[in-house]
């Protein structure tokens, strides 16, 4: 189990990495948003990069953020979870609920959607997809490639944390990620 733990310590530093890199993403998005609504305002636009473009940029970068995001998230326990149920069993019936969910839902989820994002992302790039829209953003894979990526890293999460909450299972010990409550 400790070589399992070790992997899962893994996962959850991978996925720490992505997700201080991509906060740089989030400074370029308001960056995008502010030039964007300063440029409407005036009037002013730069040849080629109209506000169809920059909109279609925005909601890029706002799916790359999310997309990168979520794996780490769900590590460090961040995400929305409703426990009006689950808050008042012990420690280790919470984890058994996590492993069971983890096994039936969520693993079986990330199997079937990761199959066709991939397809998704795929088609896009031997098409050359791009935006419906005539003055839009070329190149639509890239985004449908980075949904792919986020679910590879959303299931990444989900086992380290099936991991995590086997072994608590197993020893009664809570051992969580770093930042993890």
């Amino acid at each position: 189990m400790q070589f399992l733990l070790k992997v899962a310590d893994g996962i959850d530093a991978a996925l720490g990495v992505i997700g201080r890199l991509a906060v740089w993403l989030f400074m370029v998005c308001v960056v995008v948003i502010c030039f964007d609504v300063v440029t409407r305002k005036f009037g002013f636009q730069i040849p080629g990069m109209g506000s169809t473009r920059l909109q279609e940029l925005e909601w890029h970068i706002h799916a790359a953020l999310f997309s990168f995001w979520i794996g780490l998230a769900y590590v460090r326990n961040a995400h929305v979870r409703i426990d009006i149920i689950t808050s008042s069993l012990s420690r280790r019936k919470q984890a058994i609920i996590e492993v069971l969910g983890c096994i039936f839902f969520a693993i079986p989820y990330c199997m079937v959607v990761l199959y066709y994002s991939f397809d998704f992302a795929h088609r896009s790039f031997i098409q050359n997809e791009f935006s419906d829209a005539p003055t839009g953003l070329p190149y639509r894979w890239i985004i449908k490639g980075i949904l792919f990526l986020g679910l590879v890293l959303l299931s990444s999460a989900v086992i380290s944390v099936l991991i995590r909450r086997l072994d608590e299972v197993w020893t009664g010990v809570r051992r969580t990620a770093p930042g993890r409550a």
